[in-house]
């Protein structure tokens, strides 16, 4: 997208051996833009988005989508904020080590056993006698 006239280039490429007609269109209820471009070549087509709102740019071919981006044209605040480069490399954010997310994860098991061995045992009471005493007649 260029600024500060919020314009978009679509370039759509013919790679059969006819000319295809084709259209962009907009969510903005402007008006599509038919174009055709020739065989073994390419179109540009230059569309306008209005500011900070979320434009769905599409390209039909033959009442079939081709292609569809969601744009937003920021062109307001990108001379405002200063653009930053991307990083070369990608910053940590996982553990250092595995070993000790592999010993909590051990600890915490051998929890959840004892708590469902605990458990296990008090419940269900039952105040009743299940099996007969043995007594010795």
């Amino acid at each position: 997208m260029s600024c500060p006239s919020r314009s978009v280039r679509v370039t759509v490429r013919n790679t059969g051996t006819q000319r295809e007609d084709f259209t962009v269109l907009k969510n903005d209820d402007s008006a599509t833009v038919p174009a055709t471009v020739a065989p073994h070549d390419s179109k540009t087509v230059t569309v306008e988005l209005k500011e900070d709102r979320r434009t769905l740019v599409q390209v039909d071919w033959a009442n079939k989508q081709i292609e569809t981006r969601s744009l937003t044209a920021n062109c307001k605040h990108a001379a405002a904020a200063p653009h930053k480069t991307a990083p070369s490399k990608l910053p940590h954010t996982g553990p250092d080590t595995v070993l000790w997310a592999r010993a909590a994860t051990g600890v915490g098991v051998m929890l959840t056993g004892v708590v469902i061995f605990w458990y296990g045992g008090i419940w269900p009471r039952r105040r009743d006698q299940v099996f007969a005493k043995k007594t010795t007649d």
